[in-house]
Parts: structure tokens; sequence; C-alpha cells
């Protein structure tokens, strides 16, 4: 309720969402103060009612909140743009460093998952803040133990080569039980997402009380999914000759200092496994505060214990020298399996791993594992986030991949464009385009009859000028005419200089610009839009949300149909024939005179 009624955007993971705004896309609500407040206090409450979700990806969240705000207070960051992103990817490692207790890892989970561009000097202040943020949480100990560590486990003994087989296994499986949650959860976010006949029906209220009764009934009849899922997976993670003398309670998985087996056990770790799998499908991305770490943890660890009870079982009969199976030591490798699977990072996830359960010797498992996990998933679906981010239509753009370089600039620019002009435009004109448009500005020329690129005028900025001067004491008339003196010559008596409001730093390419290049322009700068302009003459404009959407619908960046590709020989062309062509090409891309 407090989610939907105050901060509708403190709703799951937040992780989308913060790759999205540091990919260049500003989104207000996401990182405002009041979602900070409503983060923190759904998600304890989430958490604490035993919920298939982790408090792992809102932390992130959060961590960014609070860095926006205390952005607020230096003018040296509330004023640029792109010094406020670059604090917010060190607030994205220092939120991953208190979740999992892994400073390390959090600066490689920002680098690797969730920042656009991570300069050297961002990555030093990200690493700062979670030394900070890790001693912090040290010396708050909320798990009563005095470590960082959240599932401290003892490995015995080193990994035989014979186990690694079970350990590829496990990236495998861990990558397609991945790729069924990607798959599933977004079908099932799309059919109760805004405006849908499900949610018409069923408010967010109701399906949140929904899952948690069902979630509750579901869990209660089994040991090993009554209790909160830390719990679990602290056991399971354990080996029962670990040696150690804090050991948690093994919740039977013990017998004596051997782990206990039969197929009771393993059928209620599989059934325990299927449950949990289920309830995060539904869960993740409902309407409170949820991450999927540790049920993806979870799930993991369940199945990776029944499969080192397996090949304990094997390698005991076929009488493989130095080959004791653990199956603690397959609970954490599949709990990474799973964790990878679902989210598709690699090496901040084997850090992270390595920092939750002080494993050391698992290092090489761990990549294993991840590395098959990943590339596993990636044949069905992309990352659940990636796959969040084009389900809620956020203007992403991810690496550039298989672009057909033969594809340009002027192929996907728009050509129909209202540009403001300043011989014929008036003051209500101009305040009734402004105020009445969602587009974010427009581009300036000199008239009607002439092309020639003065600027970009931004709406909002353009607006808020304009109503304070007729507004002010000495308004002028609302069909005054408007003017860009200091670019044009010959200014009407009594019209209305704008020329301050002009952009002239928009980029500007040329319509032959390669797409590749583009591509890199939008993602590695930040920027929103771009000017097509040959000869100092507007030619047409690229926004960032026209690029993704031409690249989602397969327009351009595919190779799909490249000759190449379907082993067909290209045909070639006369030089003649693609003469006239590029002439026929050339005429059709002429710009059109743009009027009010």
């Amino acid at each position: 309720a407090l989610v939907k009624a105050f901060a509708p955007s403190a709703r799951g993971s937040g992780i989308p969402e913060v790759k999205t705004i540091l990919g260049g896309f500003v989104m207000t609500e996401v990182l405002e103060f009041k979602t900070l407040v409503v983060k923190v206090v759904g998600l304890a409450f989430s958490v604490s009612s035993g919920m298939a979700l982790g408090k792992e990806g809102p932390l992130v969240h959060v961590a960014c909140c609070w860095a926006n705000f205390c952005s607020k207070l230096s003018p040296r960051y509330m004023s640029n743009e792109g010094k406020r992103r670059e604090l917010i990817s060190t607030a994205a490692a220092a939120g991953v460093a208190v979740a999992f207790g892994a400073p390390v890892g959090g600066v490689l989970f920002s680098y690797e998952e969730v920042s656009t561009m991570f300069p050297q000097r961002t990555m030093t202040r990200a690493f700062f803040a979670s030394v900070i943020a890790a001693l912090t949480l040290l010396w708050y100990d909320p798990t009563g133990t005095g470590k960082l560590t959240m599932f401290e486990a003892f490995v015995p003994d080193m990994p035989s080569i014979y186990e690694y087989p079970w350990f590829l296994a496990l990236g495998a499986v861990g990558g397609v039980l991945g790729s069924v949650f990607v798959h599933w959860n977004i079908k099932i976010s799309a059919g109760r997402a805004a405006g849908t006949s499900f949610r018409r029906r069923v408010p967010i209220v109701a399906e949140v009380v929904g899952i948690a009764v069902i979630t509750a009934l579901t869990s209660f009849p089994s040991t090993y999914t009554r209790v909160l899922s830390p719990f679990t997976i602290r056991a399971l993670f354990h080996s029962c000759d670990d040696g150690v003398s804090t050991m948690p309670d093994m919740m039977n998985l013990c017998d004596g200092a051997s782990p206990a087996t039969g197929s009771g056990l393993v059928a209620a770790l599989l059934l325990a496994a299927l449950v949990r799998f289920l309830q995060m499908t539904i869960t993740f991305g409902t309407g409170v505060p949820c991450g999927l770490f540790v049920p993806s943890l979870y799930t993991g660890a369940c199945l990776g214990r029944c499969t080192g009870l397996l090949a304990r079982h094997l390698h005991a009969h076929a009488g493989l020298p130095g080959s004791v199976a653990h199956p603690g030591v397959y609970a954490m490798v599949g709990a990474a399996a799973v964790l990878g699977g679902v989210c598709r990072v690699t090496i901040s996830l084997v850090v992270i791993m390595y920092e939750l359960t002080s494993a050391l010797q698992l290092i090489v498992p761990f990549m294993l594992a991840v590395l098959t996990s990943k590339w596993v998933g990636d044949m069905f679906t992309h990352g659940i986030y990636d796959c969040c981010i084009r389900l809620r239509g956020y203007p992403y753009l991810h690496e550039p991949d298989d672009f057909t370089f033969g594809t340009r600039a002027c192929d996907i620019m728009d050509e129909d464009l209202e540009c403001v002009c300043s011989d014929t435009w008036t003051v209500a004109t101009l305040l009734t385009k402004v105020s009445g448009t969602s587009f974010g500005g427009f581009p300036v020329v000199k008239s009607e009859r002439d092309n020639a690129l003065l600027g970009y005028i931004h709406s909002k900025q353009t607006q808020a000028y304009l109503e304070r001067l007729l507004a002010g004491p000495a308004a002028p008339s609302a069909d005054a005419r408007i003017a860009f003196s200091r670019y044009c010559a010959g200014s009407s008596a009594g019209a209305v200089d704008l020329s301050a409001l002009v952009d002239e730093t928009v980029l500007r390419i040329v319509p032959e610009t390669p797409l590749a290049q583009v591509h890199n322009i939008f993602r590695q700068l930040g920027i929103k839009v771009v000017l097509v302009a040959r000869f100092a003459e507007l030619s047409g404009m690229i926004t960032k949300k026209s690029f993704v959407h031409h690249l989602e619908t397969g327009h351009v960046g595919h190779i799909t149909d490249d000759p190449a590709v379907l082993g067909e020989e290209p045909e070639v062309v006369p030089a003649t024939i693609r003469e006239d062509s590029e002439k026929a090409d050339a005429e059709r891309r002429e710009p059109r005179r743009r009027g009010a």
C-alpha cells in the first residue's frame, strides 16, 4: 500500500531502472527521496514476511537513491549530470557491499552489470565507498557473528579433477533454469502490467496479499522452506565434516560427521527447490521491493546438495582415488550456477560467492559453473534485468552486436521534423508548441525557406522562460514575433530575442555516419538526441528512443538477412546502375522544407 500510494518506483528490484539511468536516460521519480524512504520501509516488511525475495537488488537501489539525495547538496554534482551518474555508479558498488558483505564484488558488479561508463576515477571512488560500507556493516554487525561473511563455510579438501564434470553439469542446469525463470517471469509481468485485463480486475495490493498467502501455504509443509531462506542456505552450504566450532543448525542434513542420505532427503530438497523456484517466479516484479539473489541461491543450493549426494555415492562405488565429494561444495557451486543463469553476471558473481563463503579453493569451480550457466542461458533468453528493461520500454542501449556496416544514419533518421523558425513564429505559437508536446525539444532553422541549422531548443526550459516573460512587468505581446538575433540579422521591430535558449552543443553528424558509430555515441556519451546535417543544413534527427526502437524491431543492427549469413552470394551491381541508384537515394533523402 505504501508503494502504490507514495512511490510506485520503489517496487521491484530497482536495478533495471538504475542501469537505464546510468545509460543516459532521465527517470526523476526513481531516485527521489520519497522512493528511498518507501523502499527501506517496504523492504524491511517484505523480507521479514518470508516471501520468496531478496534484499540485495533493492539495497543497490537504496544506495543510489541516497547518492542522488547527497548530490543535491553539492553544486558540483547538482548541475552536472555526468558527475551525478558517476556518484550513482559508486553507490551501486556500496549497495552490493552492504547486501553481501562483499566490497570487491560490489565494485565489480557496478562495473560489469550496472554502469555504462566506468572510468578509473569512478572505480577508485567505488572501491573507497565499498570499503566504508563494509566497515560500517562490520561495526553494526547485524548477524551477530562479528564477520562480514554471510554464509561462511569450511571446504575440507580441494575438489578433485573427477568432480569438475559435475560442476559443468550444474552450470548447464543453472543456465536452463535461469532461462525458464526469465521466460515465465517476463510473461507473468507482462500479463499483470498496468492496463491489462488482469490489473483491471485485481488491484496490486490484492495481488501482493494473494502471493503472500500462497507463499505461506506452500512453504509451511516443508522444514526447508518454512524458515527464512538464509538459514536454510547456510545449512546447505556446510559439509558435515567441516570441523568448525560454530556449525549452524544442519536441519537433518547430517548423520553425525557424514552427510545424511536417502531418497526421502533428496526428494525433500528437490521439492523445496521447485517450490521456491515457482514462488520467486510469481513474486519478482510484484508491487513490493524485492530482489532475486537469495531465492536464486536457495534454489541452486538445494539442487547442488542433491547433486553432491549423488556424486558422493557414485564416486564411492567407483573407487575413484582422492575423490570425496562434499555436498556443501556442490550446494555453493549450484547456487552460483542458478544465480548466474538468472542474472548473467560472471566475474562479479564469482568474487561475490567467494566473499560470501570464504571458499577460496572453489574459485575455479565457481568460474566454470558461472560461465557455463551464462553460455547456456544466452542460447535461450537474455538476463532478467535486460528483459525487464525491454518489457518496461526503457531506452537502454546494450553493447553493439551484429551491426551491418552498410547501414547509415540517413537510413533511420527522422526527416519529417517540426522546426522552430524565426520569420513566422510568435511567442504564443512557440509557447503552445512547447507546452503541448511530448518532445524534449525542437531543432531551430533560419527560416521556412532556409534550412540552415542554428541549434536546438529544449521544451521545458523554453516553456519556463516564456511563462516567466509573459508574467513579468514588461511582458511583450503574445503576438510578438520571436527572433534569434545572434544568428539572423534583420529581425523585425519588437521581436523577442530567444538566442540565449538555443543549445549549440547538440551533437551533429553527417548522413553517412555508420550506425555502429551512432550506437557508440548514444551509449558512451549518454546523450538523448543527435542532429543530422550536411553543409550546415538540417537533414534529419535521431533520438535515443527512436534508435532503440529501430534496433529492437530489427530495422537495423541485425544481420539476419545478410547474404553472408544466409549462405548466398551477394549480387554484383554494375557501376552505372549503382551510380544511378545512389543518385536516386540522394534525391530521396533531400530534406523537405519545414514549416510551422
